[in-house]
């Protein structure tokens, strides 16, 4: 059959060309072209507001951002956040979204400080058992997600509260060691020029996906899953085991932000995952990302990250709570949907649904 024949409408009276059909992606997407054309838009918006951004912190908020001692504070923060956000820009390209990365953040700062009983001779130990975890968590989430067809949004939050439980278990009361291991700390404390090795660790893995996304086939793999299961799956790709290892992969990546976290604190406790649940989907958000998934760029999720970073950095130093910065992180993640929605209702109906109705007229006069 031809596929033309599989998109017409019934009854339709105008056959789609073979050129046409071709040009067409069977989701209705637009075509790659003017996708990255809105991707490089979006990027250079949120690239022109962090400059800006910046520069009113440094000379008109007195913030002074990029003096040594503000960046020694700020861009270990960024790093960590930079890495966190990765791990969930990569699970809303598949269309998911992951509540349950407070929780791994959260376990996986618990391993280090227990299972090397705040020893440089137990680092091994604790980050076998911390990879181990965070695959399991991955596979478990990837599963019943993709696998069972499961809502990501109820799922994660249910194996967010099961982390929870088995890290408070695991825990207990009172930790027989307070400290992660000094190798560790000494480790996550490192910097150049007052900026972080962390931050430095967040560039390098944001240029790996931006190329493994890119430019090597099974980027380019999951990018097709991602933006539609079941055209890639007719296309003959493994679109559901690429998904799958698209979770365990931001669980990963996920673990060794919170790793880096655990050292450059030094205490980790319960809370230490408490801040990434809003800041990471913002952060997405602001690069560009839509929720219902598709491609995402790491680079923008960088550019949101430095956003939300500059935006807490000057609430704190102006001497506003948590709570401020926690409505002021809402208010940018509806406004950035908003104007998302907006920006993309204005260029138009997809080609593929613009086609679809100018047949239906036509079938209308034919009639």
């Amino acid at each position: 059959m031809d596929v033309s024949q599989r998109i017409r409408p019934h009854g339709s009276a105008v056959a789609l060309s073979e050129s046409e059909s071709a040009a067409l992606p069977a989701s209705g997407a637009e075509p790659v072209g003017r996708r990255r054309a809105f991707g490089g838009n979006i990027l250079l918006i949120i690239f022109g507001v962090d400059v800006v951004f910046v520069l009113l912190s440094q000379f008109a908020l007195g913030t002074h951002l990029l003096g040594r001692s503000s960046l020694s504070t700020v861009t270990p923060v960024l790093g960590v956040l930079v890495l966190v956000s990765l791990a969930q820009g990569i699970v809303i390209g598949t269309g998911g979204i992951d509540l349950s990365i407070p929780a791994t953040v959260t376990l996986v700062g618990t391993i280090v400080l227990k299972a090397s009983n705040g020893a440089n001779s137990g680092i091994g130990t604790a980050m076998v058992t911390a990879l181990v975890a965070c695959v399991v968590i991955g596979l478990v989430n990837g599963l019943l997600v993709e696998a069972f067809r499961l809502n990501a949004l109820v799922v994660t939050l249910a194996t967010g509260q099961l982390i929870g439980g088995v890290t408070r278990l695991y825990r207990g009361p009172v930790p027989s060691v307070s400290n992660v291991p000094p190798a560790v700390a000494d480790f996550a404390s490192h910097s150049w020029g007052g900026v972080s090795l962390i931050l430095f660790l967040a560039l390098a893995l944001v240029a790996v996906l931006w190329l493994v996304l890119n430019q090597t086939v099974p980027g380019r793999v999951l990018v097709a899953s991602s933006a539609s299961t079941r055209a890639a799956t007719l296309a003959g790709l493994r679109a559901r085991t690429y998904r799958i290892a698209a979770w365990v992969l931001a669980t990963v990546v996920c673990g060794f932000a919170a790793v880096l976290l655990s050292g450059q604190i030094g205490s980790p406790d319960l809370t230490l995952g408490d801040p990434y649940l809003l800041s990471t989907v913002v952060a997405v958000v602001l690069g560009g990302a839509i929720l219902s998934g598709g491609r995402v760029s790491p680079v923008g999720i960088a550019l949101g990250a430095v956003f939300i970073s500059v935006l807490n950095q000057d609430l704190q130093v102006r001497g506003y709570s948590t709570g401020v910065a926690q409505i002021a992180q809402g208010a940018v993640l509806g406004v950035g949907l908003a104007l998302l929605g907006w920006v993309r209702s204005r260029r138009g109906a997809p080609p593929l649904m613009r086609l679809r109705r100018r047949n239906d007229a036509a079938a209308g006069k034919t009639a």
